[in-house]
């Protein structure tokens, strides 16, 4: 995303709801899918954060169908997403690869795709160019990931992309 238009959106925001990742999509969605490498951004064991989600799968804390999506556009990303996807294939975990977009949109786009009840796990607000609403991490206890559900205001991305025009 633009960074200008990353701007507009962080200023149309809205927070719906705050709280753990099986809070916010527990009997809510089908699907949740996760934008691997900006989830794991930062992390310094990102496979720990995939035994995690299989083990939160398989003692029933997480429920939706989970799917993985891994940013393979670019040569530089391809070293990085074999390495991920091999990890996914050893723990059972379901993936998709963004071969001609930004996962984020991929992601979003593979919401659509699916149908039902489905959300996009990511730092960036790209979901929201593509779908009404999107979980977002925003910040780690020691405990879990606090997460927040939000949408954008449309009224105000309106405003803000008019004055950007004139």
């Amino acid at each position: 995303m633009d960074p200008r238009f990353r701007r507009i959106y962080a200023k149309c925001v809205v927070e719906v709801e705050r709280g753990t990742l099986p809070d916010l999509v527990n009997d809510r969605y089908d699907y949740l899918m996760i934008d691997l490498a900006s989830i794991t951004y930062g992390l310094r064991d990102p496979r720990a954060f995939l035994v995690n989600v299989r083990l939160a799968l398989d003692y029933d804390y997480l429920r939706p169908s989970v799917v993985f999506v891994i940013d393979y556009s670019r040569p530089e990303h391809k070293a990085v997403a074999e390495t991920r996807v091999r990890w996914l294939r050893e723990l059972g975990l379901d993936y998709v690869l963004a071969e001609d977009e930004p996962a984020e949109v991929r992601a979003a786009k593979e919401c659509l795709r699916r149908g039902g009840r489905c959300i996009v796990l990511s730092r960036d607000y790209d979901p929201l160019t593509v779908m009404d609403e999107m979980i977002q991490p925003i910040k780690i206890t020691e405990r879990a990931w606090i997460n927040r559900r939000i949408t954008i205001n449309k009224e105000c991305l309106g405003n803000y992309l008019k004055e950007k025009n004139n």
